[in-house]
């Protein structure tokens, strides 16, 4: 038997289904993610419509015990009960709970050969692209609800975000995110001596005591461009906000987004006539925005396309919902509830303070060899290591000298 191996956010895609199927409700949840006991969904079935197949696993009560029936297409496939699945998903989270933090990839066995014997073949749903074209770009998992105020059942697209594991994040950064400012001031030599610090802050107080940052723009085009479908001026509103976080500009405080807004509200970089409502109201326009699927390296096309809606799980593994609608509820959830955080700077970032270290110690250039040992997996050529986010360091692009500022955006 060949085994699984996947992180704690993919085994709790796992988590998540066994878990639905085996209780057969989730309440919903209030801006403050507080339990409401008079809002919630009963699940009739769930569908896992993949390249390959389409899982449909339909829950129904027989004398006053609840049973899953799995079907492929119109073939029927298995029966189980409601508690035997929930008494899965209670041993799944137990399992994930107590890995320990060096555990990236894990493997579950007896979750392995449950699923399998349910005709699944990863505890993450592979959706196609059908699927994520009608429900959404980021669903997770499709579920047939009935509501419970009006009784209408429903057919959705739902995002999982857990907290078993790290942080879950709203906005990944990637190499193409991020903002490019221009070092003012600064030459080769200067350059070297601030990757040399090799520290992300300790560069960024160097810059703000002997030099200037003048912003020049998104890094990428695609990231500017679907920026600017939420507002013409995002990229604007968001390289402002950046220079404080990093320290560069006072005036935030901390890292959550509700101190982003009030930081840039004092500020007020584009001039606004109400800027204590008009940078919150931008901000809650991108989380939901990147909630519904836009991201720095896909065009979008502005299309806020969610059907379903948001399961949260915690850390106590237990699950609750937000409908998919731009309404203050989810918005307000999203804009109390994240943080920015900064990535890592990736292969380019380590080659920077190396060559740095080797002009400013030994006064001498770094072989191609040594720099080989930076960029590639095996030391000499083939696999590149990761250049992550590849961000926090100065580089030179003909006689201008450049730092990028990259950030990602979690849940707390």
């Amino acid at each position: 038997m060949e085994y699984w191996e996947f992180n704690k956010g993919e085994w709790t895609e796992a988590y998540v289904f066994l878990r639905l199927l085996g209780d057969g409700r989730l309440y919903g949840a209030s801006a403050d993610l507080m339990k409401d006991e008079q809002t919630y969904i009963d699940i009739i079935n769930i569908i896992r419509d993949e390249p390959d197949k389409c899982l449909i696993f339909e829950r129904f009560l027989k004398d006053e015990i609840a049973y899953v029936q799995s079907f492929n297409s119109d073939e029927k496939l298995k029966i189980v009960t409601a508690p035997e699945l929930s008494e899965k998903a209670a041993y799944l989270y137990e399992t994930i709970k107590n890995i320990t933090a060096g555990d990236r990839r894990l493997k579950i066995p007896e979750i392995q050969s449950y699923l399998e014997e349910l005709n699944i073949d990863s505890p993450k749903a592979n959706l196609s692209k059908a699927a994520k074209e009608k429900y959404g770009a980021k669903t997770d998992i499709i579920i047939t609800t009935e509501d419970s105020f009006d009784h209408i059942r429903t057919v959705g697209g739902f995002s999982i975000k857990s907290h078993l594991g790290s942080s879950p994040t709203l906005f990944n950064s990637s190499s193409t995110s991020g903002f490019v400012y221009r070092v003012v001031g600064c030459n080769e030599e200067e350059m070297h001596q601030l990757n040399y610090k090799k520290d992300f802050q300790k560069i960024i107080k160097s810059i703000r005591e002997n030099y200037s940052l003048e912003y020049v723009g998104c890094r990428n085009e695609i990231f500017e461009q679907n920026l600017r479908m939420i507002d013409w001026r995002m990229d604007e509103i968001l390289s402002n906000a950046m220079l404080m976080q990093i320290g560069y500009k006072d005036g935030w405080k901390s890292n959550s987004i509700e101190s982003m807004c009030e930081a840039l509200a004092k500020e007020n970089p584009l001039g606004a006539r109400n800027p204590q409502f008009f940078y919150e109201s931008k901000i809650k326009c991108l989380l939901f925005a990147s909630f519904a699927g836009m991201t720095a390296t896909t065009e979008w096309n502005g299309r806020k396309k969610l059907s379903g809606g948001y399961i949260d799980v915690d850390r106590k593994g237990e699950m609750l919902y937000y409908r998919a609608i731009s309404d203050d509820i989810f918005e307000n959830y999203l804009f109390k509830h994240t943080y920015i955080d900064r990535p890592d700077g990736g292969r380019n970032k380590d080659l920077a303070f190396a060559i740095a270290k080797a002009r400013i110690e030994e006064q001498r250039e770094l072989t191609n060899a040594e720099k080989n040992t930076i960029i590639y997996v095996n030391g000499k050529e083939g696999k590149k290591k990761s250049k992550k986010e590849d961000f926090g360091y100065v580089y030179q692009e003909g006689d201008n000298f450049y730092i990028v500022v990259n950030f990602k955006i979690r849940f707390k």
